[in-house]
């Protein structure tokens, strides 16, 4: 029965010496998507502050610089997909997936999708990643005052439709698997996106069910003060942290080891 206890040892502190590489190559929740033409010179604002600039447009290449405030993190060439990511605490995390179509020259169509980087300052979203189903003609409400209701149903195809305190905000039609619904805002000249949806399909019933739906709050303009109620928001985005999610799995583990222990022994009693 001795030999058991080194042996319980052993599994366990193995078992802690892997969670930070069971938990690497992951990304958050998506805070901005976009699907555009771009050409050289543009820039692009996303969220946390980062901002993509197109610097060239080549016949095979695009190259390309990443900005965090006025810092520039990033200057390199892509050939079609990329995805820009960091270590934060041990665990490497996708900031910003970017695909570029540049067979046709210039401009170039580029998808971007952004994830949240838990390393920087980000309100929690009011509504995280759920699936939902919508029937034809109803309104599924939201948060904040806002509502998204399937307004028409045709064969493959839907309209989606937004509503903020009962004015249309978006209207979009949608018809291929995959396709986002987005609804975006500019304050103080930035754009913040408030809405994002991935449609799937058009069930029997009438019904549109998308996923991935996530809802952010709008930021306040300069213009409307600081505020101060964010102590909340401070501690939603504690828990979130990386390094605390692994304290706590440390925590966890060492509490089976110490209960697994105290069973071996009374069992050698």
């Amino acid at each position: 029965m001795n030999r058991s206890i080194p042996h319980i040892i052993f599994i366990t502190l193995a078992i802690l010496l892997i969670i930070p590489i069971c938990a690497g190559n992951v990304h958050e929740t998506t805070i901005c998507y976009l699907e555009d033409s771009v050409e050289t010179g543009d820039t692009i604002d996303l969220e946390q502050g980062y901002r993509l600039t197109i610097d060239d447009i080549r016949k095979n290449d695009a190259a390309i610089s990443i900005f965090n405030g006025s810092e520039e993190i990033l200057n390199t060439s892509i050939s079609g997909d990329y995805t820009f990511g960091k270590e934060i605490g041990g665990i490497d995390y996708d900031i910003i997936r970017i695909s570029m179509n540049l067979t046709g020259g210039e401009p170039a169509w580029m998808e971007l999708e952004q994830y949240r980087d838990p390393g920087e300052p980000f309100d929690y979203p009011l509504i995280g990643t759920v699936s939902i189903s919508i029937k034809k003609g109803e309104r599924e409400p939201l948060k904040a005052g806002y509502e998204l209701e399937a307004t028409s149903i045709i064969d493959n195809t839907a309209v989606l439709t937004l509503y903020k305190d009962d004015n249309i905000v978006k209207q979009e039609k949608l018809s291929r698997n995959g396709e986002r619904f987005v609804y975006t805002t500019k304050i103080d000249g930035q754009r913040h996106t408030i809405l994002i949806a991935k449609f799937d399909r058009i069930s029997d019933n009438d019904s549109v069910h998308v996923s991935g739906l996530s809802q952010f709050e709008e930021p306040e303009s300069a213009d409307d003060g600081d505020g101060d109620d964010d102590g909340g928001k401070w501690n939603l985005q504690l828990v979130e942290s990386p390094y605390f999610q692994y304290l706590l799995s440390i925590f966890v583990f060492a509490c089976v080891f110490v209960m697994i222990l105290g069973i071996a022994r009374r069992v050698r009693k």
